[in-house]
């Protein structure tokens, strides 16, 4: 039975959401400034982002615009 995610109660995808949280260090910070802060990762080191966390499997928006890309590269005429 693992098809809605639910937070205690009866699963019933209409009456309950999920709620995300952001946080950087324990803080409680706004789905924008999370952005902010991950962005500013240096991706070789890992640096700079080590007190960030989210439940949220999307935040930024990057997977989306990732698969998004992939979907406009296999349209291209070769």
């Amino acid at each position: 039975m693992g098809y809605f995610k639910t937070i205690g109660g009866v699963t019933t995808p209409f009456l309950q959401t999920e709620a995300y949280y952001f946080k950087n260090n324990g803080k409680t910070i706004t789905q924008e400034e999370y952005c902010d802060l991950q962005s500013k990762i240096n991706q070789d080191t890992g640096e700079g982002g080590q007190g960030l966390q989210t439940n949220h499997p999307d935040a930024c928006g990057l997977k989306a615009k990732r698969d998004k890309d992939r979907a406009d590269n296999q349209k291209k005429p070769k």
